[in-house]
């Protein structure tokens, strides 16, 4: 009959093999690639319209900060209404990753109403540069090689960014037919189309 402590000895060793493999394992389960995989970010129920979005709004996108916000507001007031999501690459501060990230959050929406609403309300919008209302429907047609910045200011989707822009394109070479206004950086095919009805162009 075998010694009493050898026997007591060789149960001590099973359990320890027991109690190591079960550390072995949990140590497996807690670093194993799929349990320490960060969950990402599902895109909400509700996209915000990159045309119509506010400060508070634009902040609430998971990669965009308070400075991300804020030249968007100020790319979209300086040229108008976006024309695809991918426009955003052209926004100070926003680069193609940026844009890939935030675009299942976005959508695109028309920037500004239709022209016969415009001119149905009371209050009619005065441009900060001259002071002077918004130009409607029945206003005579300026002339674009003619006009000053603050005519241009008038234009809807015209801001004083943009209207300098224009006389300053000018001052090279006179627009020989409307559309002649799509080689000035900023005026993209929605943005003429909303100018069109008020401008002509004349003899410099």
């Amino acid at each position: 009959m075998a010694p009493a402590p050898s026997i007591s000895r060789s149960a001590q060793t099973a359990l320890a093999g027991c109690v190591l493999a079960l550390i072995a394992f949990a140590l497996f389960r807690l670093y194993a690639p799929t349990a320490a995989r960060p969950t990402e970010a599902a895109p909400p129920r509700r996209q915000v319209d990159l045309n119509r979005a506010d400060r508070q709004e634009l902040m609430q996108i998971p990669g965009l900060g308070p400075s991300n916000a804020d030249a968007i507001l100020a790319h979209r007031a300086e040229r108008g209404p976006f024309e695809s999501l991918d426009d955003l690459t052209h926004v100070h501060g926003v680069g193609p990753k940026t844009t890939e990230k935030v675009k299942p959050w976005l959508q695109l929406g028309p920037a500004e109403e239709p022209v016969e609403r415009l001119e149905r309300k009371p209050v009619i919008p005065t441009s900060p540069l001259s002071g002077k209302a918004k130009m409607l429907a029945t206003d005579a047609k300026i002339d674009v090689n003619a006009a000053t910045e603050a005519d241009f200011v008038r234009l809807p989707g015209i801001g004083p960014a943009l209207a300098a822009r224009i006389v300053s394109y000018r001052a090279n070479a006179a627009f020989a037919t409307v559309d002649d206004l799509r080689k000035v950086k900023g005026i993209g095919v929605k943005t003429l189309d909303a100018i069109r009805p008020f401008i002509a162009v004349g003899k410099k």
